[in-house]
């Protein structure tokens, strides 16, 4: 098994890129329609190059802490971003791709590794890739609902 991983999830949605790009960057918006996860963050509410967010996951009786920073933007269609250390290192990004009928929004993980020794089992048992790749989705379900449904 290799020590990190790749992976890109796309969904679909109507919702206009400014839009899309908005509720991904501003903190206090996103910490409304993104449940299960509570939000911090440096600075202002809305991304900037620089800022270090901090994010706590609820899973069943368990809580979680992963940090990144925001290593780039290009308003309103990507995002790039850092994961500092605990549980995952490596590099993100953001991307939205206007198509006929919505906006495509892919998150890209490169080159994401596990921080640590317990995180590094987790992977290496194979749940780490598997809820990794859960969140994602569901993160990317649930904006699709906020946006279209909102």
């Amino acid at each position: 098994m290799p020590s990190f991983y790749q992976s890109t999830d796309s969904i679909t949605m109507k919702a206009p890129p400014e839009k899309i790009f908005e509720a991904l960057t501003d903190w206090s918006l996103r910490s409304k329609w993104r449940k299960g996860i509570e939000m911090a963050w440096e600075g202002e509410a809305k991304a900037f190059v620089g800022q270090k967010v901090t994010f706590k996951v609820k899973s069943g009786p368990f809580s979680y802490f992963f940090a990144y920073s925001v290593t780039g933007m290009e308003p309103p269609f990507k995002i790039f971003m850092e994961y500092t250390g605990r549980p995952l290192r490596g590099r993100c990004a953001m991307e939205i791709v206007p198509e006929e009928k919505g906006c495509r929004v892919s998150f890209h993980w490169m080159k994401v590794e596990p921080g640590g020794f317990l995180a590094r089992v987790y992977f290496l048992l194979g749940l780490g890739v598997q809820a990794h790749r859960e969140r994602t989705e569901e993160t990317l379900r649930m904006l699709k609902e906020y946006l279209e449904n909102g």
